[in-house]
């Protein structure tokens, strides 16, 4: 790691990578010290330093985007975290439930060629465990949140958005993993839950945890009219 990229910084470049990922190109300052637990004044010095480091774009009551530079960085930053959860899990047996927290940590630890050797051990695996790319891009092939597929459909879930432990301990226990491919039955009304079939069995997946859900289509995902299941209209 360069000496002069502190974790916060990096902690920093990896959050607002994650925000042009998600579509949010401008992040408020607020966000920024919301997500990193600082201060107001401190992520101002925080936001100044690296607009210094030409690591990003501020402006004080505008928001804060990456240059080329920063986003290049936290793309590194990215794939060493997400390669430490592979190591943990392939290598070590850990929970996948459990390795985010700990990628964290080692992420800022770990070198350039430390996280080559780490690469070539595991086999060049392609994603996290949660389904991302190690190489922090967008998957090659696109997908879609759960939320959105229109039964009735086979869909592959190709990741999972939230890594908290409860919430990957819940989906892990009804079996929707990377890789599980889901039968989505039915909806209810006005874009409620999905009825899906997983493992032969049937499961009310709710609105506030379908969208943290992505997918990709194998068949069907438009529009249908057919009988409700659950009798809805």
């Amino acid at each position: 790691m360069d000496a002069s990229l502190t974790e916060k910084i990096e902690e920093c470049l990896e959050f607002l990578y994650k925000c042009e990922k998600e579509g949010k190109n401008i992040v408020r300052m607020s966000e920024v010290s919301k997500a990193l637990e600082m201060s107001p004044s401190s992520t101002t010095s925080l936001l100044r330093k690296m607009a210094d480091m030409e690591l990003v774009l501020y402006e004080s009551y505008k928001g804060v985007r990456l240059t080329e530079k920063g986003r290049k960085i936290a793309k590194n930053v990215v794939r060493k975290h997400r390669l430490s959860e592979r190591l943990l899990t392939d290598l070590l047996g850990m929970d996948w439930a459990e390795v985010h927290e700990h990628a964290c940590r080692l992420e800022h630890a770990i070198s350039d060629k430390l996280a080559d050797i780490i690469e070539e051990k595991l086999g060049y695996p392609e994603t996290c465990p949660h389904g991302h790319p190690i190489s922090g891009d967008d998957p090659p092939v696109p997908d879609v949140p759960l939320s959105e597929v229109e039964p009735p459909a086979e869909v592959e879930v190709t990741r999972i958005m939230d890594e908290s432990p409860a919430f990957l301990r819940r989906l892990s226990s009804i079996g929707i993993l990377p890789g599980s491919v889901i039968s989505v039955e039915d909806r209810a009304p006005l874009g409620g839950a999905l009825l899906v079939r997983v493992l032969d069995t049937d499961i009310a997946i709710g609105k506030d945890v379908a969208p943290k859900i992505r997918v990709r289509l194998l068949r069907g995902g438009h529009r249908h009219r057919h009988r409700h299941r659950w009798g809805w209209k």
